[in-house]
């Protein structure tokens, strides 16, 4: 083939991979310049200071030529050899720039965060993946020097740890990347089998969300962990404390109920009936299942209302026991402060409440919805007494049958310790010092909520958990986009497993879709887009894709997610050499008519930027992403260490 050194030319081709022939040629001058001088002691003698410029333009011509096959080299070496990258947090606050922001001295906007090693992907590395991949499984057409073998050799152990193919990174020329802090209110989708990395970026992730929120007033993050990864909770404090706000760290664990902090559930809302929205579904809606939580969001309403008409705290704890051994008496209890409220302190006077039970041996409940329907409905009707009446007068039978699909997820909810920990409820007399963290106010005061779901033990109940958490934290952003509040506080939660969450959880795709107007960004983690869309469909799968405008993959089996890679990195121009030789020899003509001919020909056709095979080869702590600013980056991942844990910010 012509060679043609301009890129922008059609005939232009690219070998990284051939035979060094640069490091031959430089060898072959070294040698000149070395042998040279020894001339001058022959009887052939053209002077010493011809012979030592001889011998130095030999050399000079050897070192442009090592120095030109260098690159070659190192990129050649490297497709074969892999390592890990340990940072120290000291060098990430440095990157970060904490110091600037923290004290607001010689810091401009935009702020940036790190997001590790790597190389904006394009045309040239897809080009030269291509042809990586027409090689044999060792790339032993692909031959370095004796020294770079033994830096080979001696990385073998790391690299093999490590899997996949370290060639993928090789393709390119590595740097620093960072991205600006608002790239991420896009929220972020994070996918990868187990033990690829997943934990590893959101450890940095988190940290970087940490640093960025220095210098504003309040900073908040809201961490879900089902797995309770102890490095990450650990790098979490040690930053706190470090940044002095360790006072300001919180953590639940269910296996640690003496230790933890408490959280309310359901204590927020923009209206009642969400607390329905929010329990019915963990029923799940498979089959003729709809019917069943159709139903018990009905209940859960009338419970609800019921409990906000008290003005008593509503509670998982507390809903458990009206649906089932405590129904009449919260029904009583409403009926009750509703007829005070409508006839005053002497109302079982003037319904005569006490005389009508004792002889006709009804329950105080009964009676009182019996003096509403007919004699005061008509004038004073009230929704939510109405509500309470239904629920009250329904029949036990069909009762106890439509909601035999709730009760055990109440009751997973309600049991020891998941009671004392999502079911708390401040009492000023108590002398238990765990603290109580209700959502809405950490996110208004700042600080960092780190929760563990211990689902390695309860799978079933983790996963109601993270969907109420969600669903939390979404009754906030409510409120927030409702009061149009500009100067709430950035929030950043991050959730490992995020499919658990998805399953039936309109809550959680309403904070995606309106999320950024609240000042709430997500990073969600999970193996793979198979993995959202068997907790949900198809098209719910789409749309959670869709309204993450980061998406980063690690290595990934699975078929679905990895078309869905190559499609984001869509298409380019790949060149193809076709190559065509041919002879023959005639019988009937001489022996010596011989015919030959030899064709080479290069054709560029539309490829996947990203070979799809590829997305199954990516070593462990390296990914590739889509981020919201455009770019489509190869990456590799630091492994977050810190060395000095006691040391304190200089500033404070």
């Amino acid at each position: 083939m012509t060679t043609v050194k301009n890129k922008t030319d059609a005939r232009y081709t690219e070998n990284l991979f051939r035979p060094v022939f640069e490091l031959q040629t430089a060898t072959v001058w070294a040698a000149g310049a070395a042998i040279t001088p020894f001339f001058g002691l022959s009887n052939f003698q053209p002077g010493w200071s011809t012979t030592l410029s001889i011998a130095g333009a030999m050399a000079g011509t050897s070192v442009y030529f090592y120095s030109t096959s260098l690159p070659m080299l190192k990129r050649q070496s490297k497709l074969k050899m892999n390592k890990k990258i340990f940072m120290d947090v000291s060098a990430l606050r440095r990157i970060n720039s904490i110091q600037s922001r923290a004290t607001k001295k010689s810091w401009s906007d935009p702020s940036r965060a790190l997001l590790g090693y790597g190389f904006e992907w394009g045309a040239e590395h897809a080009n030269r993946a291509y042809q990586v991949l027409n090689m044999d499984s060792t790339l032993s057409d692909v031959k370095t020097p004796f020294p770079f073998n033994l830096l080979n050799r001696q990385a073998i152990k790391e690299t093999e740890e490590l899997g996949g193919k370290p060639f993928i990174h090789a393709l390119g020329d590595e740097t620093t990347i960072t991205a600006v802090e608002d790239t991420f209110y896009g929220h972020t989708l994070i996918a990868g089998n187990i033990g690829t990395g997943k934990t590893t970026l959101l450890r940095l992730l988190s940290l970087n969300s940490l640093h960025m929120g220095l210098g504003e007033k309040n900073r908040v993050l809201v961490i879900i962990d089902p797995k309770n990864d102890r490095d990450w909770k650990e790098s979490i404090r040690q930053e706190m404390e470090h940044l002095g706000m360790g006072d300001k760290f919180y953590s639940l664990h269910p296996a640690k109920q003496t230790q933890s902090a408490r959280i309310p559930l359901l204590k927020n809302y923009v209206r009642v009936t969400e607390i329905a929205d929010r329990i019915a579904p963990l029923m799940g809606t498979s089959g003729g299942s709809k019917t069943f939580e159709d139903f018990a969001y009905e209940q859960l309403a009338f419970v609800a209302q019921g409990m906000e008409y008290l003005g008593i705290p509503i509670r998982l704890t507390t809903i458990r026991k009206a649906l089932n051994t405590g129904k009449i008496e919260f029904c009583e209890k409403v009926l009750r402060e509703f007829f005070y409220r409508t006839l005053g302190d002497d109302y079982e006077h003037q319904i005569n409440l006490k005389e009508v039970v004792r002889k006709q041996d009804v329950e105080p409940a009964a009676y009182l919805a019996h003096y509403y329907k007919t004699k005061v409905r008509g004038e004073k009707e009230n929704q939510v007494i109405e509500g309470i009446i239904q629920f009250l007068e329904h029949p036990p039978e069909h009762f106890i049958k439509m909601i035999t699909s709730l009760r055990p997820v109440l009751t997973a909810l309600t049991t020891k310790p998941m009671d004392d920990l999502f079911s708390a409820i401040a009492d000023p007399a108590s002398e238990d010092k765990r603290p109580i963290i209700d959502l809405d106010g950490i996110m208004e005061t700042g600080g960092c909520l780190y929760i563990s779901l211990d689902s390695m033990t309860d799978n079933k109940t983790a996963g109601f958990l993270s969907r109420l958490l969600m669903a939390e934290i979404a009754a906030v952003s409510g409120r927030r986009y409702n009061n149009e509040d500009k100067d709430a506080p950035r929030v950043s939660v991050f959730m490992d497993e995020a499919h658990a969450a998805l399953e039936n959880n309109d809550s959680l795709l309403n904070l995606l879709a309106v999320g950024r107007a609240s000042s709430i960004e997500l990073y969600l983690a999970t193996q793979t887009i198979s993995d959202i869309e068997a907790k949900t469909d198809e098209a719910t799968a789409k749309r959670v894709l869709g309204l993450c405008n980061n998406f980063i993959s690690f290595r990934t089996t699975d078929p679905a997610t990895q078309e869905y890679v190559a499609a984001q990195f869509s298409k380019t121009s790949v060149t193809q050499i076709q190559v065509q030789s041919q002879s023959g020899a005639s019988s009937s003509d001489s022996l010596f008519s011989f015919s030959s001919s030899h064709g080479e020909r290069a054709q560029k056709t539309f490829e996947d930027s990203f070979p799809q095979q590829l997305m199954g080869d990516l070593p462990k702590l390296q990914y590739i992403s889509r981020l919201a600013d455009g770019r489509k980056l190869k990456m590799r991942l630091p492994i977050i260490i810190n060395k000095q844990p006691e040391t304190k910010a200089a500033w404070l």
